[in-house]
Parts: C-alpha cells; sequence; structure tokens
C-alpha cells in the first residue's frame, strides 16, 4: 500500500512540468508550420537565431526558445521545400567574424549572418516573461533586403524551468557559451613562435560616421594576406589586396597601412552606425580568395551575396587543406557610431 501511494504521488508531482513541456512543444510545432506554409520561403535556407528578452539582453530561455523552434522547424523542413542552416553553424560563423560584440546588438546581424552562414531568411525573436507567462513575439526576416516577410506572437506559460532559464543571463558570443577569464599564455615554445602569426588594427578604437579611417596589418614572417571587411550595412568587401596595392604578398615584420600615407585618397566611414568586422587570412603558401580586377574605377572589391558565400567556402575549404602553423587568422570589431 505504501509503494502505491509513492508512485501516485511521483506521477502527480510530475504531471506539471510534463504538461508545460508539452504545451511548449505544441505550440512552437504550431509556429513551425506556419513559418513553413509562408510562399517566399519555398527553396530558400532558413535560421534560427537566439531571442532576445524585452530589454535587449540574452539570456538561456532565449536560446532554448530558438533551439527548441529549429528543431520543429528541421522536422518539418524537407516536405515543405526549406533547406534549415544548423544554429551551430551560425555559432560558428559569429565566432569567426566576431559579429557578437559584448552584449550590443549589431542592427545589421542579420544581414551579415545571411551572407556569411548562407541564410536567405533568419527566424528572429524577443520574449517578455512577466506575470508567469512568457509572450513571444517571432518574425521571419529576408537577410538581403531586411524585408519582413511573416510575423506571429505567442503566449507560454513560464513554469518553473523556464523561469529559471530567464533569470540566466548570457554572456559572451550570445550563443551560450560563457565567456572565461583566459588564464595566462605559456612562455612560446621555438616551434610556436615559428607558426605563421597575423595582427590587424585601426588607428582609433572606434569612430562617428564621416571620420576618416586607416587599417593596419603585420605578419610575423613571410606571407600572403587578404583582408576582407564585413561592413556595418552587412556588405562584405576585400580591401587587401587592393588596386593600390595589387598583390597579397607581404613583408614580415613589415607594417602595412590601408591606405598607405601617399596613397592621395582616403577611407570615409559611411552610415549605418553598428560595427564593422576586419577580417585578416594569412597563409604560407599563395592562396588568393575571390581573385579579380577592380574594374575601372574601384579601389576595393566588393563582393555580391553569391561572391561572399563561395568566399565563405572558400576560407574553410583552403583551412581544412592547409598543413597547421601555414595559416594564420585574426578579426578585429569596430564601432561606428552615429
Amino acid at each position: 500500500m505504501t509503494t502505491l501511494v509513492v508512485l501516485v504521488l511521483l506521477a502527480v508531482v510530475a504531471l506539471p512540468a510534463r504538461a508545460g513541456a508539452d504545451a511548449l512543444s505544441t505550440t512552437l510545432d504550431g509556429v513551425a508550420k506556419r513559418i513553413l506554409d509562408v510562399k517566399d520561403l519555398k527553396g530558400k535556407k532558413v535560421g534560427v537565431e537566439s531571442f532576445a528578452m524585452g530589454g535587449g539582453q540574452f539570456t538561456e530561455l532565449g536560446g532554448h526558445l530558438a533551439d527548441r523552434l529549429d528543431v520543429a522547424l528541421t522536422g518539418f523542413a524537407a516536405p515543405s521545400g526549406v533547406e534549415m542552416v544548423t544554429r551551430q553553424h551560425l555559432c560558428d560563423v559569429i565566432r569567426e567574424n566576431k559579429l557578437w560584440v559584448d552584449d550590443r546588438f549589431d542592427p545589421s546581424l542579420h544581414k551579415k549572418l545571411g551572407r556569411l552562414g548562407q541564410a536567405d531568411f533568419m527566424v528572429a525573436g524577443r520574449v517578455v516573461a512577466a506575470g508567469g507567462q512568457a509572450s513571444v513575439s517571432v518574425r521571419v526576416l529576408d537577410t538581403e533586403t531586411g524585408r519582413q516577410v511573416w510575423a506571429d506572437a505567442v503566449t507560454l506559460p513560464l513554469d518553473r524551468m523556464l523561469g529559471e532559464l530567464a533569470a540566466r543571463a548570457v554572456v559572451g558570443d550570445g550563443c551560450g557559451t560563457p565567456s572565461q577569464t583566459a588564464a595566462a599564455a605559456p612562455e612560446p615554445t621555438e616551434a610556436q613562435r615559428e607558426r605563421l602569426d597575423v595582427k590587424i588594427w585601426t588607428d582609433k578604437p572606434s569612430y562617428r560616421i564621416g571620420d576618416t579611417i586607416r587599417f593596419g596589418l603585420r605578419v610575423n614572417r613571410d606571407a600572403y594576406v587578404t583582408l576582407v571587411n564585413i561592413g556595418t550595412s552587412g556588405d562584405v568587401t576585400i580591401i587587401f589586396p587592393n588596386r593600390f596595392h595589387p598583390t597579397f604578398f607581404v613583408r614580415g615584420g613589415v607594417d602595412v597601412m590601408i591606405p598607405p600615407a601617399d596613397a592621395g585618397f582616403t577611407l570615409t566611414v559611411k552610415p549605418p552606425g553598428g560595427f564593422d568586422q576586419v577580417r585578416a587570412i594569412a597563409t604560407s603558401e599563395p592562396v588568393q580568395f575571390q581573385a579579380g580586377d577592380f574594374g575601372s574605377t574601384s579601389v576595393f572589391r566588393s563582393l555580391d551575396q553569391t561572391q561572399t558565400r563561395n568566399l565563405a567556402v572558400e576560407i574553410k575549404s583552403e583551412r581544412e587543406r592547409m598543413t597547421p602553423g601555414k595559416w594564420a587568422e585574426a578579426t578585429i570589431a569596430v564601432e561606428v557610431r552615429p
């Protein structure tokens, strides 16, 4: 008799959590099906980014809801003619290109993820938790134009588990990876000193629209360098090599400034405000990404959506092919203020 009572009590205690989980699955399955009914998405690639809270900050709840919606979309996507871009891939793109800057939202994140992460559409969301409930607004955005093609809002019961997730802030890169204090670097070995290394910088830590800007790069030994600028607008430009420095070979230990002091032109920071990411890729072997001419008037090479996606594929392929120690990367994020 005692055993029976215990089992009944356990079942009763487990019911609320189970009911909450079922309600969440049912709600997000419904959202996923409605998203996949959008005609614009047929034959396209779709990704899901972490959902922000009402104040703009990110918590584990936003990541959890995005993960669950991603699972639901993936389960229903194939018959709908939609290809899902995994959240892990999008997080890798964010980390490689430093698209997440502290806890500040980059207004061009959708376009940057679209171009670099191969997603034609991004599912974005915002969560407002209050009174034991979570109001979740969900939007589907065209990554190239920023056009909103679909939107809806649902209300979820905020059970104990979801409430705990809402209280836990996400720090670091926005992908759920906590930031950690780096340990002191050990003294480099002789082999490590021989590894290729590249450094990049700007002449100021931040800029206002209309300011002039200069980039600098340096490698520790002779190398072939490509410098890619991911602008605040989401547009991608190869700024080195360029018309005034058409070769991508750089001598070791020599500072290269872009533009050089005697170039006869300046680089001006353009709107909108946000974050510029500058990524340097150095190789010991001659590898040129998205090779081409600069046209009749261009100083740099601006890449369209297809070229940008091809660039991401080329970088991944060459990095996997290259012998360790013959490949180096560095990325910086530069704030542009209105």
